[in-house]
C-alpha cells in the first residue's frame, strides 16, 4: 500500500460517504414522518373505538379492517426505504472504520507495505461504489415493477387470460381503414342537353313582338 493509493481511496470513500449520509438521513426521515403520521391517525381512530365500546357499541367490521389495512399499507410503503437506509448505514459504518485504519497507517512514521490493509480497503471501496450504483437502480426497478403490477392487477383479476390475449391480438392487428378517394362529378354530354320548355318559347315570341 502506498501513499498515492491511500489518497485515491480516501477521495473515493469521502465522496461515497457524503452521498450515503445524505441518502440514509433522507430515507430515515421519510420513514419516520410516515410512521408518525399513520400512528397518530390510528391512535385517534382507536381512541374513538374504545369510547364507543365504553358506550356499549361494538366497533364495526369496516373500522377494524381499515385499521388493519392501514398497518399493512404502512409496512409496504416504509419497508423499501427502511431497507435502503439500513444498507446505507452499514456501508457508511464499514467505510468509516476502514478509513480510520487507512489514516492510522498514514500517520505511522515508517509504514510498512500493509498488503492486507490495501486489499481490505479495495474491497470496502468496491462495496461502497457498488451500493452507490445499485441502490438507485434497484429502487427504480422496484418502483417500475410495482407500478406495472398494481396498475393492471384489477384488469387481470376481472378478465380471463383468453379475453386479455384476444384483445391484445386485436390491438396488434388493428388497421385503420383508408377513406375512398373523392371523384370529380362527370360533366353532362352535349347531346343530352335538356330541351327548351314551351313556356320559354312563348316568352321569346312576346319579346320579338
Amino acid at each position: 500500500m502506498s501513499n498515492d493509493y491511500a489518497a485515491v481511496l480516501t477521495t473515493i470513500n469521502a465522496a461515497v460517504l457524503l452521498v450515503g449520509t445524505v441518502q440514509y438521513t433522507g430515507l430515515m426521515r421519510r420513514v419516520g414522518d410516515r410512521v408518525f403520521t399513520t400512528k397518530r391517525q390510528q391512535t385517534e381512530a382507536k381512541r374513538q373505538l374504545i369510547e364507543q365500546q365504553r358506550g356499549g357499541i361494538d366497533p364495526s367490521a369496516e373500522a377494524l379492517l381499515q385499521l388493519r389495512n392501514e398497518r399493512r399499507e404502512l409496512r409496504k410503503r416504509t419497508l423499501p426505504n427502511l431497507v435502503a437506509s439500513l444498507v446505507w448505514s452499514a456501508t457508511c459504518l464499514l467505510m468509516i472504520t476502514n478509513q480510520m485504519q487507512v489514516l492510522a497507517w498514514l500517520g505511522t512514521a515508517q509504514p510498512g507495505a500493509a498488503a492486507t490493509l490495501a486489499r481490505r480497503s479495495f474491497l470496502v471501496t468496491l462495496i461502497g461504489v457498488s451500493v452507490l450504483v445499485a441502490e438507485p437502480l434497484a429502487r427504480g426497478t422496484y418502483r417500475l415493477w410495482r407500478g406495472l403490477w398494481k396498475g393492471s392487477r384489477g384488469y387481470r383479476t376481472q378478465y380471463t387470460r383468453h379475453e386479455r390475449r384476444r384483445l391484445q391480438r386485436q390491438i396488434r392487428t388493428a388497421v385503420l381503414s383508408q377513406p375512398e378517394p373523392a371523384t370529380a362529378p362527370t360533366p353532362p354530354r352535349p347531346d343530352t342537353q335538356p330541351a327548351p320548355s314551351p313556356m320559354t318559347d312563348q316568352v321569346a315570341d312576346q319579346h320579338q313582338a
